[in-house]
């Protein structure tokens, strides 16, 4: 299986090298920074070539991550958003491999002898999706995508084994194919700042054993955005509804993730997971006169719900409830071009914890 996304990735960068003769690229590169008190502090590079591969089409781009933290954990990550023959059509192709050292403090249900638990536990995560969407009518994409993940869990202590055990978290294999349907009123010049438009992207995705998956499984997500002008004319309004629905037999890795530096920013991903989450958030972006500054506060909410995997005393239903967070970012717009920004994002959580990031793009 993994095999068969390779191949599609490869493809993918074949039409993207060949886009390059088209127009002359352009190359930023940024610190990536992270900071959380579960998490941990990571630094690290990121960096970007923005290129077109026809004169017609939208810009493309591609980036490239690495970062590594303060708890011997580090990440890799390669994306290619790809628009080509008239926008005609997009690709997306992602490849990470993640390694994290895991600790934090769990309350753990009243039925176990422990209050709190501190476990300790190494995850190591590839991933690789490569995805493909036509344009069959005037704003509206039809397409599908392939992926292939591996995860693997070892406990570096007894708590770790507890923890695992308990919320039902092992290794697994899980390769899918899913058909995705977007509806994107962005125009050319505003993939990476949209000031006035709409964004619906719904995809519905299935994990059969013969394509690799130990367990049979299926999700959908819906990804809607509103993009409102501002009170001043470089000024916008986002908004964002999220929705991850995952069925009862999901593996644990595969579960809808509240947290990172995007969705609901505040909360270390992987603490909360569940089968259902609804998420909300919203952003105010000023730009400060005719610099090159934005000002970004943001507000976000998220509903868990639908429990996990797991035994009765450990299962993810304690996840379950409502989270919030809020915060400020500030932005500093490196591609006057293509409104590229480079971005230091503050958020504040229900958790009572103060978290720091800084990527490019915009959240949302």
């Amino acid at each position: 299986m993994k095999h068969i996304v390779c191949s599609f990735l490869l493809l993918s960068t074949f039409v993207s090298a060949d886009s390059l003769q088209k127009e002359e690229p352009t190359f930023k590169v940024v610190p990536m920074i992270s900071s959380n008190p579960t998490a941990g502090t990571g630094v690290g590079l990121m960096g970007s070539m923005t290129y077109k591969a026809d004169s017609e089409s939208s810009p493309s781009q591609a980036i490239v991550a690495a970062q590594y933290t303060n708890t011997d954990s580090y990440s890799l990550f390669l994306v290619n958003k790809l628009f080509f023959d008239q926008d005609k059509w997009q690709s997306n192709s992602i490849y990470s491999h993640i390694y994290n050292r895991s600790s934090f403090s769990i309350d753990m249900p009243a039925d176990l002898p422990i209050d709190i638990l501190e476990p300790h536990f190494d995850v190591k995560i590839d991933a690789i999706l490569q995805q493909f969407m036509y344009l069959v009518q005037k704003n509206i994409y039809v397409g599908g995508q392939i992926f292939y993940v591996a995860q693997d869990f070892s406990a570096t202590d007894s708590a770790g084994e507890l923890f695992l055990r308990e919320y039902g978290i092992e290794s697994i294999n899980r390769g899918g194919v899913g058909g995705i349907v977007s509806y994107d009123t962005r125009s050319k010049s505003e993939k990476f700042y949209p000031k006035d438009s709409t964004f619906i992207n719904l995809s519905f995705n299935y994990f059969p054993k013969f394509m690799g998956s130990d367990k049979v499984f299926f999700n959908g997500l819906l990804n809607a955005r509103k993009y409102i002008p501002g009170l001043k004319r470089d000024d916008v309004l986002a908004l964002q509804f999220l929705g991850q629905y995952c069925s009862e037999n999901t593996p644990d890795g595969a579960l809808a993730p509240l947290g990172a530096r995007n969705v609901i920013r505040g909360f270390p991903i992987g603490k909360y997971k569940t089968r259902y989450m609804n998420a909300v958030q919203t952003e105010y972006r000023y730009r400060v006169g005719k610099s090159r500054f934005r000002i970004a506060p943001f507000v976000g909410f998220a509903n868990l719900s639908g429990g996990s995997s797991g035994t009765q005393s450990g299962n993810r239903n304690s996840n379950n409830g409502n989270y919030y967070s809020g915060g400020c970012g500030i932005h500093y717009i490196l591609d006057e071009k293509h409104q590229l920004d480079y971005r230091v994002d503050v958020a504040y959580s229900s958790d009572d914890e103060t978290s720091l990031y800084a990527s490019l793009n915009q959240a949302f």
